[in-house]
């Protein structure tokens, strides 16, 4: 074995979790063990006592540690029981890589990502599977597929291969990883949800690409997990569109509110004036700025409380959510009027079509700016 490569190893911590595993298990263990890694944890999560002896075939050796625990927590727990290890018990590994049980991981992908990450820690390493080849499954290529479009749209960030278990990272990590959210399948989803809100890269190592007997092995439970994974992706975004649509209902209400109050007894606001390229009514404006300064403080309580669990100083999240907010008030009165005066449009229906455009752009700015977290100090 090449220096470099043993060297790499030896820095490399490998937590594999596992519930009612075959026997793929210990001579999979045993070839990480002869290619020179470091320290492999294996977590047993609750597999019951007839799995027992398969367990018991793992060495105890210094190298190979397991943990055991009832009853079954689920693949999130199971991997954060292994990281919490790691970073209590491991200090000589700097490089933290997860694999699966059930085959999927070869010893030469887990060798190769602990190199990749010896050049180069940034952010989660993830082994990305050719989901193009024959021999994958029909329902892993479409499901992976659909599941990377749609993170790309809500989360802006391309994630070819969302359900890879082979990932790896820098111990500096590892108070982050174990603070996600998520007890199984759904917590490899909220990782890289977490990375995306904290703008860590998330960097694709092509790995081998392997489906035995077309992945029977594996304990994902389609209908159940895929809701579980689905309803995190979404889980933010509706939540968001929960706030948004109980604030615009506030706004449009307010905006009807004072809009009508001032045709009827403000006059003198039937003046229209240019701003660029945009023709502005001042009635249109002011009923808009009322409306929007009410409805938006409401907004932003809701949003840094129930969508973006913002636990940060309000001191550095309001003045970035009042710059948003200002930029969607003047497009919103500018857009509404403009609509009005240039193509007749009702001044009460325009609002409508101009709110839902600036309801996407305010989403991925409440996101990745004025909510934006920092990673978990490492302790």
């Amino acid at each position: 074995m090449d220096p470099m490569e043993n060297n790499c190893a030896q820095r490399t911590a490998v937590i594999i979790p596992a519930y009612k595993p075959d026997g793929r298990l210990p001579p999979y263990v045993e070839a990480l063990e002869r290619a020179g890694v470091g320290k492999i944890v294996i977590v047993d999560d609750g597999s019951g006592d007839a799995f027992s002896p398969l367990f018991d075939q793992l060495p105890e050796d210094g190298v190979c540690h397991v943990i055991r625990y009832e009853p079954n927590g689920g693949k999130g727990v199971a991997l954060k029981r292994g990281m919490a290890y790691v970073q209590e018990d491991c200090p000589e590994q700097d490089i933290v890589i997860t694999a699966d049980s059930d085959g999927q991981h070869t010893v030469a992908d887990v060798l190769r990502m602990a190199e990749s990450l010896a050049e180069n820690s940034d952010g989660l390493l993830l082994g990305s599977r050719d989901f193009s080849q024959e021999h994958v499954p029909p329902k892993s290529r479409m499901g992976n597929r659909i599941t990377s479009v749609v993170f790309r749209l809500l989360y802006g960030c391309w994630v070819g291969d969302t359900q890879t278990g082979l990932r790896g990272f820098a111990r500096e990590l590892l108070p982050t990883m174990i603070a996600v959210k998520g007890d199984r399948y759904e917590y490899e989803m909220n990782v890289l949800i977490e990375c995306a809100a904290l703008k860590l890269p998330m960097r694709p190592l092509p790995i081998e690409t392997v489906y035995e007997n077309n992945n029977e092995g594996s304990h994902f439970r389609a209908f159940r997990d895929s809701a579980r994974i689905y309803g995190v992706i979404f889980g933010g975004f509706f939540r968001f569109i929960g706030s948004s649509l109980a604030s615009f209902l506030l706004d449009y209400g307010l905006y009807l509110l004072f809009n009508n109050a001032f045709k009827a007894w403000a006059p003198a606001l039937e003046h229209e004036f240019r701003f660029l390229f945009i023709s502005v009514l001042t009635r249109i404006l002011v009923a808009t700025i009322l409306a929007r300064v009410l409805s938006g403080v409401a907004n932003f309580l809701l949003n840094r409380q129930f969508v973006f669990g913002d636990k940060g100083s309000m001191g550095r999240s309001f003045p970035r959510y009042l710059a948003v907010w200002l930029m969607n008030m003047l497009l919103s009165a500018g857009l509404t009027s403009s609509l009005h005066l240039w193509f007749g449009w009702s001044d009460n229906i325009a609002k409508v079509p101009v709110d839902i455009l600036l309801f996407f752009l305010s989403y991925h700015l409440q996101r990745r700016w004025v909510f934006s977290k920092k990673a978990a100090p490492e302790r």
